[in-house]
């Protein structure tokens, strides 16, 4: 399994509902300042969208949050990396 070399970035999954009839094959989820309800919910929910449409989803720094729940993809800065 191979990532797009370009693919877009989006805030949260209203977004991603907008892209991915659009026909993106890959997005990343870049989910900042948020709960930690907030961000449960939007990683299922973005997870939930990337199966419906055979895309795959790369979720930025909650990398707890995006193993818990099956992610294939995550995203760690520098920052993430301490």
């Amino acid at each position: 399994m191979t990532l797009d070399r370009f693919y877009p970035i989006v805030p949260d999954a209203s977004w991603l509902r907008r892209l991915a009839p659009l026909g993106i094959r890959t997005v990343q989820l870049r989910l900042k300042d948020a709960d930690p309800e907030c961000v449960q919910r939007e990683v299922a929910e973005c997870l939930a969208l990337a199966k419906r449409y055979a895309l795959q989803l790369i979720v930025n720094d909650y990398w707890r949050e995006a193993i818990t729940q099956g992610a294939q993809w995550v995203h760690l800065g520098q920052e993430d990396l301490a």
